[in-house]
């Protein structure tokens, strides 16, 4: 059933989305508030009529989870976004397993036998946070807990390694094409491509938005400045000169033992690596494999074998099965330490729920996120945007930048990422579609997933500033207050970066603004260290 409203294209389709943040500031609930957003939405689509809403959101909730198409499972269940949520589950179990069996804390034994240097803490943190790409929260409760051990023996702050651990971990997820964020961005890509009627290669587009996320490169340069040059700004320096004379005021006590009560005294460091190597060769193995046999001969002739394979890529098929084998490889790596007496069935299946109930929260801010993106959708918020946009003479190269400012004030405004995701991308497609810029669709919708991010660091009530400050035992406040000026001038890099993009509709031009800027920062912070040293050597 199809239907109407005489909200769509207005200013009042801006009305679910103001709700939502209303709801976020009252409750400080996401996925209540959400569904607030949801329901307002449904509403406003079939003009306040309350069987038309139910219905519509009937038709909206079985449009995404069933399918009539060949791909579906079981006859009609969408395999996308099932594969989607199966991978999600396979995360949490596998980073529940890699902490009840011992493994996490062989790992983080392991680290800690290698650092011998305060700078080398910092750059074994970034190196971590880089290596575990495969999910923010999961990254942030290893890499904290290493940067909480290792920071004790070597002098430095737990807001300054705090901060270290939350500008890797998220940025760094966006980018990774095997990660939860990978999944959640891809799923809502789908939902954005389908509103618009658009048939494209979801893995390609992924990967061909990685060079847009200026402020992925942006946060991770802030930190790697940081950490080369010992650069402390406001509160971080507070925090510093305080561990410099004996005390770290920026410790929480209350966070210790974020890794869990029961775990293996046996555990190896490949009961940590085997889960996610599994998950990782699994979900790129069925890529090739998927890839392989759709593409055709003469296709690989004309494209060559690689661009073939990435073109057919099943990703929903890759999903499902990295999912399915990592929850396999967990329960493998879990049975061991049952047999060898170090843990009980009851703990063992214990772990198994508390895997699952980790990924509960951001499983349905994804399935939330797919209804809002499609109410959004029917409202034609991004046509009004675009009309905003058009009346206004605004170039259309400065959309990028729009939607980076955009996404940053909303996820900062309701602390989450993944439900920017669904508020911003479907108007940042709209946008571009109306306008009659889809050559930059990507770019725009890289630059809403790097404004997310930027929200989400800077938030106080973001579930990653909580997450990473419990994960390296630092208190909330002081992680906020000591990274948000680091955060602040990365998104500054990261606007000049889409403003000479846009400017000049060149990648290479934006990255020449963006690096020149980033550079000269560099030589600004060494310039000032070294005339500090002098000064203090001098005297």
């Amino acid at each position: 059933m199809e239907f109407a409203s005489s909200f769509a294209g207005t200013i009042w389709s801006l009305i679910p989305i103001l709700v939502t943040i209303l709801a976020v500031f009252l409750t400080k609930r996401i996925l209540l508030s959400m569904t607030v957003g949801i329901i307002a939405a449904a509403l406003m689509a079939v003009d306040f009529n309350v069987f038309n809403t139910i219905l519509l959101l009937e038709q909206t909730v079985t449009g995404i989870f069933f399918s009539e198409s060949e791909t579906a499972l079981f006859g009609s269940l969408n395999r996308w976004y099932f594969s989607v949520l199966i991978f999600l589950f396979g995360l949490g179990i596998a980073s529940s397993f890699v902490v009840i069996t011992g493994g996490a804390k062989a790992f983080i034994r392991s680290i800690a036998k290698r650092v011998k240097t305060r700078k080398g803490v910092q750059f074994i943190i970034i190196i971590i946070g880089v290596v575990l790409m495969i999910d923010d929260y999961f990254n942030a409760m290893i890499n904290g807990n290493i940067a909480k051990t290792l920071s004790k023996d070597h002098k430095l702050s737990r807001a300054r390694s705090t901060y270290i651990v939350d500008s890797i971990a998220a940025p760094i997820c966006i980018a990774a094409p095997i990660s939860s964020w990978a999944v959640a961005i891809m799923g809502n890509m789908g939902t954005v491509y389908q509103n618009l009627g658009q048939e494209r290669n979801i893995f390609m587009d992924f990967l061909a938005m990685i060079p847009f996320h200026f402020y992925v490169f942006a946060a991770i340069s802030m930190v790697i400045i940081t950490a080369l040059f010992d650069f402390n700004m406001f509160s971080m320096e507070k925090y510093e000169k305080a561990i410099e004379e004996g005390e770290d005021i920026s410790v929480d006590l209350t966070g210790e033992g974020l890794l869990g009560e029961a775990q293996s005294s046996k555990g190896t460091i490949w009961d940590f690596w085997l889960p996610i190597i599994v998950l990782a060769a699994v979900t790129l193995g069925m890529m090739f494999i998927t890839g392989l046999q759709s593409a055709t001969p003469e296709q690989i002739a004309e494209s060559g074998l690689l661009y073939s394979i990435l073109d057919n890529v099943s990703l929903s098929m890759s999903l499902l099965m990295g999912g399915i084998a990592a929850i396999v490889a967990s329960f493998a790596v879990g049975a061991r330490h049952i047999k060898l007496g170090e843990i009980t069935k009851k703990q063992f299946w214990r772990a198994a729920y508390a895997g699952l109930a980790s990924m509960s929260t951001a499983a349905m801010i994804l399935i939330l996120s797919w209804i809002i993106s499609t109410l959004i959708s029917r409202l034609q918020v991004g046509e009004f945007v675009a009309s905003i946009l058009y009346g206004a003479g605004i170039y259309g190269g400065f959309i990028p930048f729009i939607m980076f400012v955009s996404a940053a004030l909303l996820a900062f405004s309701i602390g989450t990422s993944w439900g920017t995701f669904a508020v911003v991308l479907p108007i940042a497609g709209a946008v571009v579609y109306t306008t009659g810029n889809m050559h930059l669709l990507l770019p725009a919708m890289s630059a809403v997933l790097s404004g997310a991010v930027w929200g989400d660091h800077s938030s106080p009530i973001s579930d990653t500033t909580i997450l990473s400050s419990a994960g390296a035992s630092c208190k909330v406040f002081a992680h906020f207050e000591s990274q948000l000026p680091y955060a602040i001038l990365a998104a500054v890099f990261a606007g000049v970066g889409y403003l000479f993009f846009g400017l000049s509709s060149n990648l290479l031009v934006g990255y020449f603004g963006f690096v020149f800027v980033i550079v000269g920062f560099g030589f600004f912070v060494w310039a000032t260290r070294k005339r500090r040293w002098k000064s203090k050597h001098s005297t």
